[in-house]
């Protein structure tokens, strides 16, 4: 493992030691009058992005989610999604996260890790990253509220994450409806996304007249840290008992498209077909419906 690579980790662990001490000492009155809980519930998203790209064609799921929250912090829940495409629908991917939620005063935040399982046929962005871990976290100016968010993405190689972003929630219908404008910028690496091009969209055998070749693609730069995407949404939530219906509308601005080169090898000999292009990226409005239920 790189050097840069445990240095990172240590700092995501010191966060969340630290939070998680603090958390008791200053929090520990308020926590102890929470009570555990088990939820259940389902979501339909319209199209998966991730870092302001997505699929040539929508990627809609449909996901159920079981998850433990305990009066502690911490947390753990499991989803499988179910592709919702016509001509390609199967279970597209397992989810297993865990974590520990803390605050203390006007400061909140999470440590976590996940673990994913993509389908062999995923064409999701995201289809290589195996697993992450991540720390967030925010405080509330009372008018504003500014967050980051830092992860590694495990995979062939690992990517290094970070994203800011400024919140506000107001509270209406005596705090039953709840809405959050926001707005984040998300920086990242790109082994992910390489690999991603290279295993699930254009590398692999293909025919081109009468000849077959051998497909490689290649982001360049992929380790390099940039910006990739500025997002704006809306997310809404009103309760009713133990439901809570969830709707969060999203508007995404991608930025620093890939530079990518595609290599065409002929499988009986011959020249090496090289062709290098700008990826293709557009400004996307998706949105995520969704119904779950304490019990």
């Amino acid at each position: 493992m790189k050097r840069t690579t445990v240095i990172f980790l240590l700092c995501l662990l010191a966060i969340g030691a630290f939070a998680q001490e603090d958390s008791v000492k200053k929090t520990a009155p308020a926590v102890a009058l929470l009570k555990s809980y088990f939820a259940v519930g389902t979501s339909y998203l319209t199209n998966s992005m991730y870092n302001g790209r997505k699929d040539s064609t929508a990627t809609p799921y449909i996901t159920p989610t079981l998850g433990y929250y305990d009066k502690s912090g911490f947390f753990v829940s499991g989803s499988l999604s179910y592709l919702a495409k016509s001509g390609s629908s199967r279970i597209d991917l397992f989810n297993i996260s865990a974590g520990y939620d803390f605050d203390f005063g006007n400061f909140d935040g999470e440590i976590s890790a996940n673990k994913s399982f993509y389908n062999s046929h995923s064409t999701n962005v995201k289809s290589q990253v195996t697993g992450s871990i991540s720390a967030s976290g925010g405080y509330d100016f009372t008018y504003i509220k500014p967050t980051v968010d830092a992860g590694i993405n495990f995979g062939t190689k690992s990517d290094y994450l970070l994203s800011f972003g400024l919140e506000h929630t107001f509270y209406k219908l005596h705090d039953k409806l709840q809405f959050t404008p926001s707005f984040l910028a998300n920086g990242s690496t790109q082994n992910y996304y390489g690999s991603y091009y290279n295993k699930r969209k254009v590398g692999g055998k293909r025919k081109k007249a009468g000849i077959t070749y051998d497909v490689t693609a290649t982001v360049e730069d992929a380790s390099q840290f940039k910006m990739l995407d500025y997002e704006f949404s809306l997310p809404i939530i009103y309760v009713v008992k133990r439901f809570s219906f969830i709707l969060t509308p999203v508007y995404v601005l991608p930025v620093n498209p890939a530079l990518v080169t595609v290599e065409l090898k002929p499988e009986a000999g011959g020249s090496t077909i090289t062709r290098t292009s700008f990826e293709t990226i557009s400004n996307t409005f998706y949105c995520s419906f969704g119904v779950s239920y304490k019990l």
